[in-house]
């Protein structure tokens, strides 16, 4: 794989790394403390989901978590607690670093036009298609950092992030600081902000299925950069082919260093 490297290189420029660095410490810690704070507030979640009209959760589960914490007093006060956590931390990343990561990473990932939404579920289709088999004579357009199943994951974890945040802070605070009984809108907002805070959990968890899955089974190497932050020029070359061509362009142009994404 070197060797081919070297020669798309070209005469007279640096040789191409085996690997490059495509994140850095502080975006793989924002994406495990995500994963670590998600876990718990799902597992909280899901066992403060009773009801006889609905269930969200087969019934053992609540009266599993309930049994573990003693409660459901307890159990609430976990869920708010890293869920507040994780509030503030992901705002923190957000206020230090908004201009020099999180502008360009919405503007890579968000999928805002219909246009740019039909075309990312035909794509998103196509390769889901591909795990049964289908699909394997129609040609894909060639991908630079993210693709388009990639794009539609990240902008539903976007948007759905969002409006967890927001319904989960109102039911928190508003039993505290409104008065039910003075106003029937109070009471709506909350039974909104129920459905849906529980609408966009379940939304996340799809996309996060597949992502999962993804990254640990169709594309493992892509695993490493989370782990590391570096990514091997030999997977770029066969799945983001126009990331890695702009790369190759760098060196040839004699650039010292490929610069952090």
């Amino acid at each position: 794989m070197s060797e081919q490297l070297k020669t798309q290189a070209g005469s007279g420029s640096q040789e191409l790394p085996e690997r490059i660095r495509i994140r850095d410490r502080g975006g793989i810690a924002l994406h495990w403390f995500n994963a670590g704070c998600w876990l718990v507030l799902v597992l909280t979640g899901l066992g403060l989901s009773t009801g006889d009209s609905w269930r969200l959760v087969p019934a053992f589960w609540p009266e599993l978590m309930q049994g573990l914490f003693g409660g459901n007093r307890l159990l609430i006060n976990v869920h708010i607690a890293v869920g507040l956590v994780w509030i503030v931390g992901v705002l923190t990343y957000l206020a230090l670093r908004w201009r020099s990561h999180v502008v360009p990473f919405l503007h890579e990932v968000l999928v805002v036009t219909p246009r740019d939404l039909t075309r990312s579920l035909w794509i998103t289709g196509v390769i889901l298609g591909r795990l049964l088999g289908l699909f394997r004579q129609v040609e894909l357009p060639p991908t630079y950092k993210l693709n388009a199943a990639q794009r539609l994951l990240g902008t539903t974890v976007v948007l759905g992030s969002v409006a967890i945040a927001l319904s989960g802070l109102y039911l928190f605070l508003a039993p505290s600081l409104l008065s039910f009984p003075d106003s029937s809108v109070y009471g709506a907002l909350y039974r909104t902000s129920v459905l849906l805070h529980a609408a966009a959990v379940y939304l996340i968890l799809m996309a996060l299925v597949a992502h999962i899955y993804f990254s640990t089974v169709e594309h493992r190497p892509a695993l490493e950069g989370m782990r590391s932050g570096y990514l091997s020029l030999e997977f770029l070359r066969r799945e983001r082919p126009l990331w890695y061509q702009e790369i190759v362009e760098r060196y040839r142009s004699g650039e010292s260093s490929v610069r952090d994404e």
